[in-house]
């Protein structure tokens, strides 16, 4: 594949490629030289150029009077792209709940791994409203600290209260006694009733399914469906069997 071809797999179309690659060749340079080495005329050139600029291909340098451009390494074209590659991987949730919003079928999202764990996270976080949901000692486990610490603050920062019910722990009984800074209200239940290795969480027309021993979770997008685990979760809050400690 030859250099084009690759800058167009980049997403670069035929004169900016012509542009970047003069740039490369003849390093650091006048407007006219660059238009001239990549056959451009110089009136088209400055419009192309601001577009690199903006998108971090090519940099502009002022000496004095004049106006140089400098091609930005190869390496960072690859670098730029790879961002733009993880934007869409976190905007992914949200382009999903787009996807069939008129159908009556629920929408379930799958996803793996401690970043597909942290996508998860981030589609809660949209949600303005107060979260609810049944919590795991996993989730403030050694193993998640730095995980459940990360999320947690973004939480705050965002002023988004929780209610979560968890089992008689040493995790949850810590995780507890933040509750007030931490903009929770954690309520417990017996281990003979109630244990769990999975997360769940409820927000508007959503809830998840995290499991942190397997690294792997899920979304579903169904009003009734959090309807129904929402009324499951007030029963169990309101239940003469909470420890409230």
């Amino acid at each position: 594949m030859n250099p084009k071809e690759m800058l167009k797999q980049l997403g670069l179309d035929d004169k900016e490629s012509a542009i970047y690659l003069a740039n490369l060749e003849i390093g650091i340079s006048p407007a006219r030289e660059i238009a001239q080495k990549a056959n451009i005329q110089r009136t088209y050139f400055y419009d192309i150029a601001e577009k690199l600029i903006k998108e971090g291909v090519i940099k502009q340098i002022k000496k004095g009077k004049k106006r140089l451009f400098l091609a930005s390494e190869p390496e960072k074209i690859l670098e730029l792209q790879e961002q733009k590659l993880n934007e869409l991987k976190n905007s992914l949730p949200q382009l999903k709940a787009i996807q069939n919003t008129s159908g009556e079928k629920p929408k379930v999202y799958f996803y793996e791994g401690s970043d597909g764990i942290n996508q998860i996270n981030e589609d809660t976080l949209r949600y303005k409203g107060e979260i609810t949901g049944f919590t795991t000692p996993r989730f403030v486990s050694t193993d998640e600290e730095k995980l459940s610490r990360n999320y947690i603050n973004k939480r705050i920062s965002s002023k988004i209260r929780v209610r979560v019910i968890g089992e008689i722990s040493n995790e949850v009984l810590q995780l507890k006694k933040r509750d007030k800074e931490e903009l929770r209200e954690t309520r417990m239940l017996p281990n003979d009733i109630f244990t769990s290795q999975v997360e769940i969480g409820i927000y508007g027309n959503k809830s998840c399914f995290v499991n942190y021993k397997n690294e792997f979770g899920l979304i579903i997008e169904d009003s009734e469906i959090s309807k129904t685990l929402k009324n499951i979760f007030e029963l169990v809050w309101n239940s003469g069997r909470i420890i409230n400690k």
